[in-house]
């Protein structure tokens, strides 16, 4: 399980659902776990759990949609731990305006202004850490950059203009990134993902009743329906996001895995 040891680790979106998942698992395998969010309180709980089974783990405030805040959040760790090897790119920047009916529905009748707004935020929010990030992967002599978006990208959804624009994009820069960085050791993959439990979308369908719309909240419940394996936990991204880090997968690189349980083949 230690096949992390020695790497230090940031964790954009780290404090809850999905990015708590693969903080954990990350630092389960060995690695010193930096997670990044706006809200220390919230990371509590994560810090706690990390440190209770024995490994090092940090909270970095800072707005993923912010350069210079990501700048920072990428230096700091370098300071205290000595570099950086893992770049875990998973807060989304804006979840509720992606959840919001206006951005999320039909084709005719969204608002394309907040759909091209909310794209650009999606992809900064990716993005911007991972560019701050570089200078240290390559003083390391390479190192893992691992994107977590949305099974939308892959999987055309009627009502996901934006998921799709946003996440579809994103993954043909990560096999951009992949070719560009390669020279620099640096490996670049992308998992993609579809309904998680104990996630602020899965609280957002199942547990408020006024979190999504009854469209959205309807198409949720079909995958929960349909998804063979049955509806994926964090830790079970977190496993997969793991193993693209580690260096069992050092040959891997512009990969697109998703983890959806069987719900989609490619």
């Amino acid at each position: 399980m230690n096949t992390l040891d020695g790497k230090v680790a940031v964790v954009t979106g780290g404090t809850g659902g999905i990015g708590r998942g693969v903080a954990v698992e990350l630092a389960a395998r060995g690695a010193t776990v930096v997670i990044n969010g706006r809200n220390p309180q919230k990371a509590d709980a994560v810090l706690t759990e990390i440190r209770a089974a024995g490994a090092t783990a940090d909270f970095l405030a800072g707005d993923v949609l912010s350069k210079a805040d990501m700048d920072d959040v990428l230096g700091e760790t370098a300071r205290r731990h000595g570099g950086v090897d893992i770049v875990i790119a998973n807060a989304g920047g804006n979840d509720d305006e992606a959840r919001s009916p206006e951005v999320r529905g039909p084709f005719a009748d969204i608002d394309l202004a907040r759909v091209t707004t909310f794209v650009g935020q999606a992809v900064a929010a990716k993005l911007l850490v991972v560019q701050s990030a570089v200078p240290y992967l390559r003083e390391r002599g390479g190192g893992s950059v691992v994107f977590v978006t949305s099974e939308g990208g892959r999987t055309p959804t009627p009502g996901q203009t934006a998921i799709s624009t946003f996440s579809g994009g994103l993954i043909q820069t990560s096999k951009l990134l992949s070719k560009e960085l390669a020279r620099d050791g640096i490996r670049v993959n992308a998992v993609c993902v579809t309904v998680v439990r104990d996630s602020p979308s899965w609280t957002a369908a199942f547990e408020r009743e006024d979190g999504v719309s009854q469209h959205h909240r309807r198409q949720y419940e079909k995958i929960v329906e349909r998804a063979p394996f049955g509806v994926a936990a964090p830790q079970d991204i977190g496993n997969v996001v793991a193993f693209l880090a580690s260096e069992d997968a050092r040959y891997l690189t512009g990969t697109i895995v998703s983890p959806t349980g069987g719900l989609t083949l490619h």
